[in-house]
Order: structure tokens, then sequence, then C-alpha cells
């Protein structure tokens, strides 16, 4: 096997689609645990805690810790943490994992739906008119938008289902302005993640969209390698720009090709 490997592994699509393991994730990620490789989940989806994620992992029967799982949600919360003074106000549309990583004591940031300075909003299941209507006021007088990420969709067990770009995009056509985006494919969200990990080692992103885990990690010079088990697949492979540098059918897959070193190519 490689060394000095650095892993960033997406979940929904990846690791587990809906609340279904799906092939060779359990296996991939304990050898790259017991050889010692570091990694981190880094997810789009801004809807859980690490908790909470690490608590469903654990559910179909994978045991890792939750300070290796890095949410869009934790990422805004940080990037917002280096912006924002304490004592902000802002806005979250969104559900409790961008809630909870926004609101703590550490943070400082009040809650405000009257006067807010900055609007941060994400996937929220509970979105009403009067939350994009009263998003849209607050940044059209001026507010800060910001967005977790722009999946338009996110694979579920019964199909693809609306994903955080599909509500914002309600904000954008009304107010004209468009997010600043922390997520993928915009570089923030891995860099934010490469903080969780040692600092020397090649990187690799491991992914199953073409238009956010390998664009994000091709913006930053990483190693991309798609797996066939989520969203992109191989016709969209051959009709995008953004080719990775390696592509498996699953998680299986690229473990063999690993353990028998011909993953990565020297």
């Amino acid at each position: 096997m490689a060394k000095n490997l650095r892993f960033l592994i997406d979940l929904d699509g990846v690791i587990y689609r809906g609340n279904t393991l799906l092939p060779g994730s359990k296996e991939f990620l304990e050898k790259i645990s017991s050889a010692g490789y570091p990694y981190a989940l880094v997810t789009n989806n801004s809807t859980r805690t690490p908790k909470q994620v690490a608590e469903k992992l654990h559910g179909l029967g994978i045991r890792v810790d939750e300070n290796r799982i890095v949410t869009s949600a934790i990422a805004t919360a940080k990037w917002l943490c280096k912006q924002a003074p304490s004592g902000a106000r802002v806005m979250v549309v969104g559900a409790a994992g961008l809630f909870e990583a926004i609101f703590t004591p550490e943070n400082r940031f009040v809650p405000d739906w009257d006067n807010p300075e900055w609007v941060v909003a994400g996937t929220d299941f509970d979105i009403t008119y009067n939350k994009l209507k009263m998003a849209c006021l607050a940044i059209q007088k001026g507010a800060n938008f910001v967005a977790t990420n722009l999946d338009t969709t996110y694979p579920s067990e019964e199909g693809l289902i609306p994903g955080a770009g599909a509500l914002l995009g309600v904000i954008t056509a009304v107010t004209g302005k468009k997010p600043i985006v922390i997520g993928k494919p915009e570089p923030n969200l891995y860099r934010i993640a490469l903080d969780f990990l040692p600092p020397d080692g090649e990187v690799i992103v491991i992914g199953d969209r073409l238009d956010t885990d390998i664009e994000a990690g091709k913006r930053l010079g990483f190693t991309t390698v798609l797996v066939l088990t989520g969203v992109s697949t191989q016709k969209d492979i051959i009709a995008s720009q953004c080719k990775p540098d390696y592509v498996f059918n699953n998680l299986y897959d690229l473990l063999q090709s690993l353990l028998e070193g011909r993953f990565p190519a020297n």
C-alpha cells in the first residue's frame, strides 16, 4: 500500500445512500484506519451535526469518531467566525445541523430574524414561504448572504431529492444576489477539512459528484476519485469537462486497487 496519503471522503452517495450502506464502504474505512491513513468524512450536507452523522454511521455498522466528520455547516461556522465579529446578528435558514454549528457559546453570534447582518442558508426540510420571504428582504436591505452549498439535489433511497441549491435558487432569483458559498465545489470546505488532518501527505478526494466533489478537488490540485454509487455516471464523465483522475464502481473496487498497489499510480 502507498505511503503518505490523506483522504477526504464524501458521505452521501459514497459511504451510504439514505439508510443503506454502499458496497465496500465499511471495509474501506476500516482498512485505511488500521493502516494509519488519516482521513476526514467531508459532506456538503448541512442538516446533521457531526454527532448525528457518527450515530447514523454507528447504526450502519461503522464506528467513526465525530471529530473525523466535517460538514458544510461546521465549515460555514468556522468561516463565519473569521469574517464576522462576536455578537454579529445572524439569520439561519436551515436544519438543526446548521443552527447548532452557528449558535454556540464560543461563536457568540446572535439569532436575529428582524434585522440580521448575515443570512446563512442551507438545506431546510421545514422551509416555508415566510422563511424565504424574510431571507429575501434581509438580503435586499444589505445583509451578507452565505450558503453552505449549492447542491440542487442529493441522493436518497427514494431517488434524488431537493438540496440546498434548489432552495437558494429562489432567494437568488428574488434578490439578484449570489451567495458566498462554503461547500463544494468552492475550496473552503476542503481547506477547512485539512485542518483536521496532519499537514503532510498526498490528498485523495473521493466523491460521487463531478460538479462538486471532483471539481473542488481539481481546483486545489488534489488527486480525485469518482465512485459510481451516487449521482454522476459514466455518461456524465464523457460529457463533462471535469475529469476525475480515477473512476471506480464503488469503494470495494478502490480498496482492492489500493491493496494491490495499483492505486495511486506512481
